[in-house]
């Protein structure tokens, strides 16, 4: 968890005892790949922080055609939201997720509920402070810029930002799910590859 401390002290200080009580509520999962750790339809009411692995939420269809909302795994990216899998709409609103969550090679996890969570960041104004920061910078920012894009910018300009978003992310994650990442063809982000060289 040393990762996530210093990501938390970007934004708050946190001492030993502090983070030590932080950790106590979470559970490292190994999770092998395959696996779907969580089915659309059902309530979403963990939270899964990304030590190490990759896995991508998805949706199906009405023609039963997967679409991928999200990818994660541990590297550089701007916003952060890759880190973190949940689905607090869900959780809040108390509603079968629409996603499902895939496990795409072998992966380890802090997991925790988001009761849990919930209760331990109303303990200290510190912690509901990085909450309310997390939320707008890994959430609320990210998301609303994805789904603009999507709705606004062509497939070259979207290529164009994934990569100013993740820089390495075609060393981590398979050009299929990429492709679907961006709603584009596989044929497509191989023509795009071809043209920013």
């Amino acid at each position: 968890m040393k990762y996530f401390r210093k990501m938390i002290e970007q934004y708050i200080p946190v001492n030993d005892d502090e983070w030590a009580y932080a950790c106590e509520i979470f559970d490292i999962k190994h999770v092998k790949k395959g696996t779907i750790v969580h089915r659309a339809g059902d309530v979403f009411n963990e939270i899964w922080f990304i030590k190490s692995g990759l896995a991508r939420s998805y949706f199906s269809d009405m023609n039963g055609k997967d679409h991928t909302w999200q990818l994660y795994f541990r590297g550089k990216s701007k916003h952060g939201l890759n880190h973190f899998m949940d689905d607090s709409v869900s959780f809040y609103e108390k509603t079968g997720s629409m996603l499902n969550f895939e496990i795409l090679e072998d992966s380890v996890f802090y997991v925790t509920s988001l009761e849990a969570l919930d209760k331990f960041i109303s303990q200290e104004q510190k912690w509901e402070l990085l909450a309310r920061i997390w939320i707008h910078n890994t959430y609320y920012s990210a998301t609303y810029k994805r789904v603009l894009s999507l709705m606004s910018e062509t497939a070259a300009e979207r290529y164009e930002r994934l990569l100013d978003e993740y820089p390495y992310i075609f060393k981590q994650v398979k050009s299929y799910h990429i492709a679907s990442y961006l709603g584009v063809a596989p044929q497509t982000l191989s023509k795009l590859k071809n043209e920013s060289r």
